[in-house]
């Protein structure tokens, strides 16, 4: 009986840590995929890994912002859609992100 707590506190821990991890999980939807696959773009100081139209990576980030979307379609090129874990941008959000794009 006296493992019970130690177990239950555990099993809580991996819980809560996975349910934060995933909002630092970073998806991008490009509007034209890239042109081979690549794990070297860096943007917001991570690595980002590209295939076709999506890219990720993980940020220490709970939300989906413009500001980051921005940065990621000057170099990534025009965005589709920007997802921070169960955030996404709307839109408006998606058309503020790709004025960046020159």
């Amino acid at each position: 009986m006296r493992f019970t707590p130690v177990v239950a506190g555990f099993a809580f821990a991996l819980t809560a840590t996975a349910a934060f991890a995933a909002y630092n999980n970073v998806v991008v939807k490009l509007k034209t995929p890239v042109a081979e696959a690549s794990d070297s773009v860096i943007v917001l100081g991570a690595a980002w890994s590209c295939a076709g139209d999506t890219c990720t990576t993980v940020l220490d980030r709970k939300t989906a912002q413009v500001r980051d979307c921005r940065q990621v379609a000057r170099a990534l090129g025009p965005v589709a859609s920007f997802t921070v874990g169960g955030s996404s941008l709307d839109e408006a959000g998606i058309q503020a992100c790709n004025a960046a794009v020159k």
